[in-house]
């Protein structure tokens, strides 16, 4: 999980660039199921730090991850009477890797269709909206196969974050956690250039303590 204060912890600095070559792209999910499986699937007690109702976006304070920020699913009935400064209990999805590859044509289009879309979770009933998937390309600088991390040159604004990263930002992408990423991931080195996509950080329920 990608820690507080995200938008210092993910400039680094580049490195230099390479040409990049294609290698298989993830199974075709763009024309299948986008599933967020509900083994990931989070709980946590922290505090709401702020709110952007316009967006149904909160950021929750915890003593372990720092601030970390999410979207509210339509399965947060009570999401316009959270209040900053309250103490929740929230069930919550992390980021999930759905294309891991270097960049081409046919996997820019993969990763667009797939965000038009968008993905469900798993044996979650009631749900009515999609989860959001977003998507970020760019020259790969560092890879770290032990913690399955990439670090790319930002080349598309696609990151969820307010203000979105800058084109040309090293950024820490978050860990990949698929075997399909995984096996992606291991064909991957400094100078490749890259297309992802992920699922949105989403809260699904927020219960008030006080």
């Amino acid at each position: 999980m990608m820690q507080s204060s995200r938008r210092s912890a993910l400039k680094l600095l580049g490195g230099a660039a390479l040409t990049a070559t294609a290698m298989p792209v993830l199974p075709a999910m763009a024309q299948t199921d986008l599933v967020v499986p509900n083994t990931y699937q989070n709980f946590k007690r922290g505090t709401i730090h702020s709110l952007h109702p316009e967006r149904r976006i909160f950021n929750i304070i915890w003593e372990d991850l720092g601030r970390v920020k999410m979207r509210a699913a339509d399965l947060v009935t009570n999401y316009p009477s959270l209040k900053v400064g309250n103490i929740v209990d929230t069930h919550w999805y992390d980021y999930l890797d759905f294309l891991i590859a270097k960049k081409t044509p046919a996997t820019v289009a993969q990763g667009k269709a797939m965000i038009a879309k968008g993905a469900r979770l798993q044996g979650i009933p009631g749900a009515q909206e999609p989860i959001r998937l977003w998507g970020m390309d760019g020259m790969v600088t560092k890879v770290d196969q032990g913690a399955g991390v990439l670090y790319i040159v930002n080349a598309s604004a696609g990151f969820p974050e307010e203000p979105s990263p800058d084109s040309g930002e090293v950024i820490q992408l978050p860990p990949v956690r698929t075997d399909a990423g995984k096996s992606a991931l291991a064909g991957i080195k400094p100078g490749d250039v890259v297309t992802t996509v992920w699922s949105q950080q989403t809260a699904i329920k927020a219960t008030v303590i006080r």
